[in-house]
């Protein structure tokens, strides 16, 4: 009798995993989806326990091991199709929905799980931790842990040998050139883009040390976010100009990824031609990927990437979005930040030296020398804010880093459907979008920056003979440091200018 239970126990699992099958094979809905999945879920932990039992029946062990397989690869299928999972920036990357595969030895013990050093290392610098990289390859964490004591890799856990007083230089240096508000996450994000790890008491004492005065100022400078969501990293970058210092012919242009709110382009330019737009957006996607889509306003200068991203994505899927300033809040919030922490000193600055009568903007050759001596110097700026941006951590993220969720959403099996991860693979498939006209778009951002809401500004190059600008190369470094934030800098070449005048 027993006997007969246990062979009428199997014909039941066997029928159920029958109609799991063809419950699979017709799925119309997310729904139903769902439901399939969740018995997938079920029934596979019962098939991997069942493995052992047959260890002396090599046949059942293959048998028992096809058809797990099969419903591994029903259930990445079903997951794809119907992109079940909702992937937030902050969720660890489901790398796999199966454990690596195993490494066949000639030595004797245990095969070893494919894990690479590299893969590793990637994964320990944008900040997960080893148990999240054990989840992450559904191994255990004490595997992620031999594979570290293997490849020598203790050293990433370790926090940064540095004195209180180089942090405290570092820390000082990074305040005096993008301003007293930066806060605690920027200054944080620096160093991390500088490969020092450093306690976050450490770096909030370092802050107090050197600028106490505005420790308090700095909090009431916290802004609430808002909700947002687009469906994976390279989904929707917004891009937008920036015209703060339009007064003395200089125009930022930039980019930031909707899902992690990764820069993806900063740059500052003397001109705001559509090829210089379309210049910068170039080398952004040589280093990113290309987006599927991206929304700008209705300014002639991004006529070129309009037509670029029709020519790699498609017509007729929006994957140019043309929109006002209200529908483009992710790169305008960036611009309060990118203001207060790299335009505002060049502006106050600028405008100093107008009433202390050494600038003139309506003189060509005073425009020339500052362009070729401040513009390098507002780049290096911007590019430093950008590192510390994209490493610095975000409250409302479990404090992850934009760089860490671009990177996580990237590698994450469940982002596979979307046509920017499919790159990779050679593909090219894309999710439809319901409202493309108000996608990305957050109700309740902040009003956008002041002087971004004009239709098309026009800034041209200031026309002076190329030998000019090579003798100013050879006589003067516009980076070198100065007391006087550059204004030294600028008055010896523009006295190099009126000498060759």
């Amino acid at each position: 009798d027993r006997v007969q239970n246990v062979d009428h126990t199997w014909e039941e699992f066997f029928q159920y995993l029958d109609e799991l099958l063809d419950a699979a094979a017709n799925i119309y809905s997310r729904n139903a989806a769902e439901i399939v999945l969740s018995r997938i879920e079920f029934v596979c932990p019962i098939l991997g326990q069942m493995l052992p039992g047959f260890q002396g029946n090599q046949e059942s062990v293959q048998l028992i091991s096809g058809i797990l397989e099969n419903f591994n690869a029903i259930f990445r299928e079903i997951s794809f199709m119907f992109n079940t999972e909702v992937c937030y920036p902050s969720s660890p990357a489901v790398i796999s929905f199966e454990q690596p595969p195993v490494i066949r030895q000639s030595q004797p013990g245990r095969p070893r799980l494919d894990i690479s050093r590299e893969t590793l290392i990637s994964l320990r610098e944008i900040g997960h931790s080893w148990n999240t990289i054990a989840n992450m390859f559904r191994v255990s964490r004490w595997t992620i842990l031999r594979r570290v004591n293997d490849f020598e890799l203790n050293h990433l856990s370790r926090f940064a040998d540095i004195s209180d007083a180089d942090l405290n230089n570092l820390v000082s240096s990074f305040l005096r050139e993008h301003g007293n508000f930066v806060g605690f996450s920027l200054v944080y994000g620096h160093l991390k883009s500088r490969g020092i790890h450093v306690q976050q008491k450490r770096i909030k004492d370092s802050i107090k040390a050197v600028d106490p005065e505005n420790a308090r100022i700095r909090w009431a400078l916290v802004v609430s976010r808002r909700v947002y969501s687009v469906r994976g990293p390279n989904s929707l970058w917004h891009m937008d100009g920036h015209h703060s210092l339009i007064t003395w012919k200089f125009v930022i242009h930039g980019a930031i990824d909707g899902f992690s709110r990764l820069i993806t382009m900063l740059h500052c330019s003397t001109n705001n031609y559509s090829e210089t737009v379309l210049s910068l957006f170039e080398q952004a996607i040589a280093t990113f990927g290309i987006p599927s889509r991206v929304r700008t306003d209705f300014g002639g200068e991004n006529v070129l990437v309009w037509r670029a991203m029709e020519d790699l994505r498609g017509l007729n899927r929006g994957s140019a979005l043309r929109g006002t300033s209200q529908q483009n809040q992710r790169i305008e919030r960036l611009w309060r930040d990118v203001y207060r922490s790299v335009c505002c000193t060049y502006y106050y600055l600028f405008h100093t030296m107008e009433t202390n009568g050494i600038l003139d903007r309506n003189n060509d050759r005073h425009i020339f020398a500052l362009h070729f001596v401040f513009l390098p110097r507002i780049n290096h700026s911007l590019s430093s804010f950008k590192s510390a941006w994209n490493n610095h951590p975000m409250r409302t993220e479990h404090n992850w880093t934009p760089t860490r969720m671009w990177q996580n959403g990237m590698v994450d099996i469940r982002n596979r459907n979307l046509n920017t991860v499919q790159d990779v693979l050679q593909q090219n498939h894309d999710g439809v979008i319901d409202d493309l006209e108000w996608y990305g778009y957050d109700p309740e951002a902040p009003v956008p920056f002041e002087n971004n809401n004009l239709p098309h500004v026009e800034v041209d190059d200031i026309d002076f003979p190329q030998e000019f600008f090579n003798h100013l190369d050879n006589h003067i470094n516009p980076l070198e440091d100065s007391e006087t934030m550059g204004i030294e800098i600028y008055l010896n070449a523009l006295e190099i200018l009126n000498g060759l005048l």
